[in-house]
């Protein structure tokens, strides 16, 4: 049997046992002693009658040991002790660098409590408060349910506007819905005809003071 240290790939071994007229790395080149006892003072466990035993070098200390004592902890390997003292080094070191950055966190914050404090208020006092989505909603539920139009229009084609008239038409301002694909001319014309106004939008100047539509908000008359 051929024996593959540690770190060492079976192919390499393997060619240098050959080359060798298979002399190196022999499995019985070990020790009887070796190949018949685990390392572990206690144990009693050995290879069968003629045979070589199963064992397994520990990574901690190199020595070796039967597949039941394989583990550090079972043969009280002494690389626990090294790997306890560099934990415990290396707690102690987080501990230090934690207990350093809240330290010096909380003396920057009570540094800027007065500063933040006094900012946090001045934006409050000059952030408006926003409207409530829920008013919105009231208000676009009230247009759909009041609005006066064609009843031909489909649901999902229906536009709904707040239609103010003239203070001299006598008649009064009315939520109304009109198909969003119609023109803004064709839009005017219902709009006429519901405020029974003498319609000329389309043969008089955009400035003239007798266009029947006008955007509320600039005061610019409507183009179609």
């Amino acid at each position: 049997m051929i024996l593959v240290p540690q770190n060492e790939t079976e192919d390499k071994i393997l060619e240098e046992h050959k080359q060798s007229n298979c002399t190196l790395h022999l499995l019985s080149s070990i020790s009887s002693t070796t190949q018949k006892k685990c390392n572990l003072k206690l144990c009693n466990n050995k290879s069968s009658e003629g045979g070589v035993m199963i064992y397994v070098v520990c990574d901690g200390c190199g020595d070796m040991f039967c597949l039941k004592h394989r583990h550090p902890s079972t043969h009280q390997c002494a690389s626990l002790n090294i790997a306890s003292e560099n934990k415990a080094k290396r707690r102690e070191m987080a501990e230090e660098l934690i207990a350093k950055y809240f330290k010096k966190t909380n003396s920057d914050t009570n540094d800027n409590t007065s500063t933040s404090a006094t900012s946090s208020k001045s934006q409050s006092s000059l952030t408006a408060k926003p409207k409530k989505k829920g008013n919105k909603m009231i208000e676009v539920m009230k247009l759909k349910s009041k609005a006066q139009g064609d009843s031909s229009i489909p649901m999902d084609s229906r536009l709904f506007l707040n239609v103010e008239f003239l203070n001299n038409s006598n008649v009064v301002n009315k939520p109304m819905f009109f198909n969003k694909n119609w023109t803004i001319g064709k839009v005017l014309d219902k709009v006429a005809i519901e405020g029974k106004i003498r319609n000329v939008n389309n043969r008089i100047a955009v400035d003239d003071p007798d266009k029947s539509c006008e955007l509320l908000e600039s005061g610019d008359a409507i183009r179609f």
